[in-house]
């Protein structure tokens, strides 16, 4: 059984606000008349905080509001770490939950596996194969799926311009962004000894008669490109 780190990918910042009448909304402020509630405390102008080798740039907008343009500079950042399960990077941590991206390259494949925490995954750009109890779907850009605590869920990236997945997970108590990029390269090490061991990580390592092969090919005419680009598929 392995662990995707759980690491335990736009989100999805799951903030949901229910507001009431009377312009009073049920997260604990009330609004001013003229829409400009702010915090106690002097008012410090934005700030842009530099990327570090375990943190993506980030700024630094308003006391507790953080905000990263474009989330696909994290393929840039020096967290950025190259796994046979993809690349990942850690996006934005906040107090109760964390987010961060994973990229999948065209020809990986990663088979059913549970995960230990709950997670809402948000497919960003590109095409990629969601796998849960045998039973594959498609997702696309704009696609989003959650699976639970233990759930197992595989993906498998069959199409030329893989995909770029967001995902927001709960916070794990004493994480913060050193701890889960140290993680991250743990387990690319791990994996690199999996996969010379003969763990599976690339459709050119499965049977030709797969299901994962038969159905990549139904949905990608050109499958056979990717079949023939082995594991050398990385960015």
């Amino acid at each position: 059984m392995r662990r995707i780190l759980a690491l335990s990918v736009v989100g999805s910042m799951v903030l949901a606000c229910d507001h009431g009448t009377n312009g009073e909304v049920e997260h604990g402020h009330t609004y001013g008349p003229e829409g400009d509630h702010q915090q106690e405390g002097d008012v410090l102008p934005a700030t842009v905080v530099t990327a570090t080798e375990f943190a993506p740039e980030f700024i630094q907008h308003a006391t507790g509001v953080e905000i990263i343009p474009d989330v696909y500079s994290g393929l840039q950042s020096p967290s950025n770490t190259f796994t046979h399960e993809g690349n990942f990077g850690p996006l934005l941590f906040g107090e109760s939950i964390r987010s961060f991206y994973i990229r999948l390259e065209p020809g990986m494949f990663l088979a059913e596996h549970p995960h230990p925490t709950e997670s809402l995954v948000f497919t960003v750009s590109g095409r990629w194969v969601l796998c849960s109890e045998g039973k594959r779907q498609v997702m696309e850009a704009g696609s989003t799926f959650h699976f639970a605590s233990n759930a197992p869920t595989g993906w498998e990236s069959p199409f030329p311009e893989g995909a770029f997945l967001y995902i927001v997970k709960q916070f794990d108590e004493g994480l913060d962004y050193e701890s889960y990029t140290s993680d991250i390269r743990d387990l690319a090490d791990q994996l690199d000894q999996e996969m010379s061991e003969g763990s599976v990580f690339y459709y050119h390592q499965l049977p030709p008669d797969h299901e994962a092969i038969r159905f990549a090919r139904e949905h990608n005419p050109e499958f056979d490109e990717i079949l023939a680009g082995g594991d050398g598929q990385k960015e």
